[in-house]
């Protein structure tokens, strides 16, 4: 069934998930049930743990599952057996059966992530498996058709089940980082706007004032230019009546020199 493939998926997943932590159990367990079998040969009565190192390993195992059969403890070695006993509670059934559930959970969480995938891939090793129970030449001898082959998404329905926590979170956090992104976008760009209007606001008025001085400026060169103007026609004129003034002068004195000379010669 399509709502239930995928947890055969999950079911495998898990298994080969926990190898390792299988592994480790077992190791706890036949250290735990190595220190019983010693300490009850000791006992004077009959061992506590069992006559056989089977029967001792049977009896760790019972224990880390909440099976606590104290009553033979009482024992020359009782301290160190309720010590051993302790531990065998802290390791076995607080930690260990508490990562195999952790264990479960994140297994879960992948499969639950990739649900049509894993239903596909279910539905098409079923199918492979029973292929050979009917002729592909008999069922199709006497049809025509095409086969049309498609790649199929595993996006999944908006409104599918539970999609895991781990997936949750994700999309969750996906969601809230660009809502994020687009708000400090959008501050950004008023902040932008806000801080080009109060510039050009903050330098009009200073362009206008340095408009007005370029403009006072100019007025006063094209009135030193004037003025330059002025003097130095000015300069003009009276370098000319200077020339004038010299020639006259020079005449004079050249007819004056003349005079003298033709009445020394009279």
């Amino acid at each position: 069934f399509n709502s239930t493939a995928y947890l055969v998926r999950m079911i495998i997943e898990i298994i080969q998930d926990m190898k390792l932590f299988i592994t480790v159990l077992l190791i706890a367990i036949m250290a735990m049930s190595n220190s019983f079998y010693i300490l009850g040969r000791n006992s004077v009565e009959t061992n506590f743990a069992g006559s056989t190192i089977t029967d001792a390993f049977i009896f760790a195992y019972r224990m880390g599952l909440g099976d606590f059969q104290t009553d033979g403890f009482g024992t020359r070695d009782e301290e160190i057996i309720w010590i051993v006993f302790l531990i065998n509670t802290v390791i076995i059934q607080i930690v260990l059966l508490n990562l195999v559930i952790a264990i479960m959970g994140d297994t879960f969480d992948r499969v639950q992530e990739t649900q049509e995938n894993a239903m596909l891939q279910e539905l098409t090793q079923m199918i492979r498996e029973n292929e050979f129970l009917f002729s592909r030449m008999r069922a199709f001898s006497k049809a025509k058709y095409i086969i049309v082959i498609e790649p199929e998404t595993a996006d999944g329905a908006a409104n599918s089940s539970w999609e895991g926590k781990m997936n949750q979170l994700k999309t969750s956090f996906e969601q809230a980082s660009n809502e994020h992104m687009d708000s400090l976008r959008k501050l950004q760009d008023n902040i932008e706007n806000i801080a080009s209007f109060a510039l050009e606001d903050k330098l009009k008025p200073v362009e206008e004032k340095f408009n007005n001085k370029l403009n006072t400026c100019d007025k006063k060169l094209e009135d030193i230019k004037s003025g330059l103007k002025t003097v130095l026609s000015m300069l003009d004129e009276s370098n000319a009546k200077i020339r004038r003034y010299k020639g006259g002068g020079t005449a004079h004195i050249e007819a004056r020199n003349q005079k003298k000379n033709r009445n020394n010669d009279d």
